[in-house]
This record gives C-alpha cells, structure tokens and sequence, in this order.
C-alpha cells in the first residue's frame, strides 16, 4: 500500500537578473515529507514560506530543481502528472459575466467528461458547499466568501483523489463554518488527500489532523493535531 504523497529531497531555486548577475532565491531547501490516504495536512508559514512553491510542485504545475515527487505510487516528471490531483490557487479566477454554475460548468469542460457526467458533478459540487441557492448569481456579485466556497467547488469537479488548496479558503471564516468542516472530514473518509496551505495555524488547526510548518522553505516541524472522529461532524445536509 502507497502512501498518497512521498516528497524527497525537493528543492527550488528562483533565479532574477541578467545573466551572469542573476540573483539565486532559494525557495524549497530539502523539504521532505509523506502524506497518507484521506490525511488532511495543514501547511503553515508566513508569507514568503515557500508554500505556494510547494503546493505548485505536488501539482506538477512548476518543476523542482531537485527531489523527487510521488502521488500514489507514480512519480511526477516533465513527461507525466499522477492524475487526480487538483490545486486550486490562492486567488482563483473566473470570467465575472459567468453565473455561479456557468462558471463550474467551464472548469468541468476542461475534464474528460460525458454531458451528463459534467452536469451531474457540477450540481453535485454546488450542494457540497452549499452554493445550489446561488447558482444563477453571476460571480461578480459574491461576496469573498462565497467565492472561496466556489473555489473548493471547482476542486470537487473530475473526483479528485487529492485537493491542494493554497490559502484559497482562508481569511473569510470560511473554515470555521460547520458545514465546510463537515464537508473536509466526508471528503477525507472517501479517501481524498486534502492539503490546505494557511499563513497559521488558527483556520486549519479544526479540520487538519497534522500541520506542516514551512520556515525560508524547510520543514521544521510536523505534528498531530488530533485523531479524525469516528462519525464526521453533522452534515449539513441534514439542516436543510
């Protein structure tokens, strides 16, 4: 049995400048770390940390300049990205004349799925977090916290098998709500790796089992939090 991430030896150099006196920023310093099955990690540091580096290298969008990356057994190459895997950024960004579903049903085309298929997951997604009710509001219209809940949304689309989310649902109260803690455990009992990077502690010490903590691009410290219930929190569903 795999464990779901198997990171080694990764390191990234951001270099400015012309060439010849281009300045060499190290952004990733031999960061090493495993993540099981259906773990939910939190990934901590201060702006600068080097988390979004690293959120960006396990999703095979950026490459390391040295270490080795494995989702489930497979290698991450120039040649190949495990499939199931889905990041969603900081500040994600959708056209703002799309309605609240238009905009899913966007992101939804970029999988290889069946009309029906793509329908079905998008109303889908809209329920999990809550946002059906809103579904024909264009997206500029949402406030902030809304548009995190689309964000997490768009990472429910293609049944991932690992959702990477750099700081997208932090800042609003977004992880204090019940429903989007509830939500995180389901999706961690079906077996979804969850990654949730976060400038501290604070919004992710509730739904994370373990936190990460990146310091000028090293691990320094990794410890439990706390064991996942048997029985996740109640589910929102069961208040509508």
């Amino acid at each position: 049995m795999y464990a779901a991430l198997c990171v080694r030896g990764l390191c990234k150099i951001y270099r400015s400048g012309s060439r010849g006196r281009a300045i060499a920023t190290p952004a990733l310093r031999d960061v090493a770390l495993d993540v099981d099955r259906g773990e939910i990690v939190g990934l901590v540091g201060r702006p600068g940390a080097g988390k979004s580096t690293l959120l960006l290298c396990l999703s095979g969008l950026l490459r390391a300049d040295e270490g080795t990356i494995s989702w489930f057994g497979e290698q991450i190459t120039s040649h190949h990205v495990p499939p199931g895997l889905a990041y969603v950024p900081q500040r994600a960004g959708y056209y703002s004349f799309l309605s609240v579903r238009e905009a899913l049903e966007y992101y939804a085309t970029m999988h290889d799925l069946s009309s029906a298929s793509r329908a079905s997951q998008v109303e889908s997604a809209l329920r999990e977090v809550s946002l059906h009710l809103h579904a024909t509001k264009r997206v500029s219209s949402l406030p902030p916290n809304m548009v995190q809940r689309l964000g997490l949304a768009q990472a429910l689309i293609g049944s991932p098998r690992a959702i990477l989310v750099d700081e997208t649902l932090c800042g609003e109260g977004v992880l204090f709500e019940s429903d989007i803690i509830a939500l995180l455990t389901i999706l961690s009992r079906r077996g979804i790796t969850i990654v949730l990077s976060a400038p501290n502690s604070v919004e992710v010490h509730r739904v994370a089992t373990r936190i990460i903590n990146l310091v000028e691009g090293r691990v320094v410290v990794t410890r439990p939090l706390f064991e996942l219930p048997a029985s996740p929190p109640r589910l929102v569903a069961e208040q509508r």
